[in-house]
């Protein structure tokens, strides 16, 4: 286990030194990351503003769900979720098999060589609006901060369970990065207070694919408001990580190698 995190380690330390080379490169990257990432708080902003808002929710309310639906893909997407990207371009380009003679395990591998410096930004931009939306609300207890921790990592956990699923989609669709923008339009459900969805819908969201647990669900827990259906959120996380796990090595036994 320890050596484990001393490979990934060292694989953060590489793709640093690689992205210093071109230190202004790599800011000027993080910082138009983070303005992309502050377009839809600022849209939530502008509409609270001219009078219009979500029912139940205040202003801040949505914003600190916003804030922790970033700050759970600023984590996930420097550290871990670059399995996707890193899978697809070395499918395309044939260098897939060199992970496949490696000591470690092929996932292993794919997330030590996939960590991408410039999502940091999305970590970034996630601190400050949790922050922010944080000071504007009633501060939580030591409860709400204990539950609000667990539900977190929760939210990492269906993160992960969504990368394994784009990993295992780009080792058979080869050289197709759109596998993104099936994640985008199921995933930005979570950043919105669920009850403002259909009954049908929110059910989907919480209890059979649960983007609800991205930042719905935390915030609520946070805010003292618990969300209905919490407790499937959190087994159906559990059975979404496994059932992304077996048909992420489903797709790993299809690969054929860049030679057939």
């Amino acid at each position: 286990m320890i050596n484990a995190m001393y490979v990934h380690l060292q694989g953060i330390k590489t793709a640093l030194a690689v992205r210093m080379a071109y230190r202004a490169d790599f800011f000027i990257s993080i910082l138009i990351m983070l303005l992309v990432e502050a377009l839809v708080p600022f849209v939530t902003y502008l509409i609270y503003k001219n009078g219009a808002s979500l029912p139940g929710w205040s202003m801040y309310e949505v914003l600190l769900i916003q804030g922790i639906f970033l700050l759970s893909r600023g984590i996930s997407f420097p550290f871990f979720f670059g399995i996707v990207w890193n899978t697809i371009q070395r499918v395309q380009e044939g260098t897939f098999d060199l992970l496949l003679i490696k000591p470690r395990s092929v996932l292993h591998m794919l997330i030590v060589t996939g960590f991408d410096s410039e999502d940091l930004g999305k970590l970034l931009g996630g601190v400050i609006l949790f922050t922010a939306s944080l000071f504007n609300v009633p501060f939580p207890g030591l409860i709400l901060w204990l539950k609000f921790l667990v539900l977190f990592i929760m939210s990492l956990v269906v993160m992960f369970g969504f990368g394994l699923i784009l990993s295992g989609l780009g080792i058979v669709w080869i050289g197709n990065f759109r596998v993104y923008e099936i994640f985008f339009s199921i995933a930005n459900f979570g950043m919105y207070p669920a009850n403002i969805f259909s009954k049908f819908l929110q059910t989907f969201i919480t209890s059979i694919i649960p983007v609800a647990m991205l930042g719905f669900i935390p915030a609520s827990v946070l805010l003292g408001k618990p969300a209905e259906g919490t407790l499937y959120a959190v087994i159906a996380s559990f059975v979404f990580l496994f059932a992304s796990l077996l048909f992420w090595k489903g797709m790993l036994k299809r690969y054929t190698s860049a030679g057939g």
